[in-house]
């Protein structure tokens, strides 16, 4: 897995991740990160926003994708959080590897219509 891992790794790019917020209408925020180490690994936004903002949404993803502590199975590969001011997508690397993309999108963002897309860039990448 470490393989594939790496392989994911080189091909987030910031430009890759520019790409995939184009893919994404609405995404303001794209943020490529190990939820192993709670390790930063890229971003791209709209703003630029502060290290510590960057470092929760790390964490979120860590908790999110932590195994089951009963059967060790990997938590689910996806989370979305809707509000009225926004919205959070955590997607995980379809290798189920400790990385993960976390986006922050506006609240119309049409996801049934975008992630499609989006899951196909990721599997792409993890091959």
């Amino acid at each position: 897995m470490q393989d594939a891992n790496a392989r994911f790794a080189e091909i987030m790019t910031p430009n890759a991740l520019a790409d995939l917020r184009a893919r994404l209408p609405g995404c303001e925020l794209a943020v490529y990160v190990d939820f192993a180490s709670e390790t930063v690994l890229g971003s791209d936004g709209d703003l630029r926003y502060p290290q510590e903002h960057l470092d929760a949404l790390c964490r979120c993803a860590a908790t999110l994708f932590a195994r089951d502590d009963d059967t060790g199975a990997p938590a689910s590969g996806h989370a979305v959080f809707l509000s009225e001011t926004g919205a959070r997508v955590f997607l995980r690397a379809p290798d189920a590897g400790s990385e993960a993309l976390c986006c922050i999108c506006a609240p119309d963002t049409d996801f049934a219509a975008a992630l499609p897309g989006v899951r196909q860039m990721l599997a792409g990448a993890s091959e």
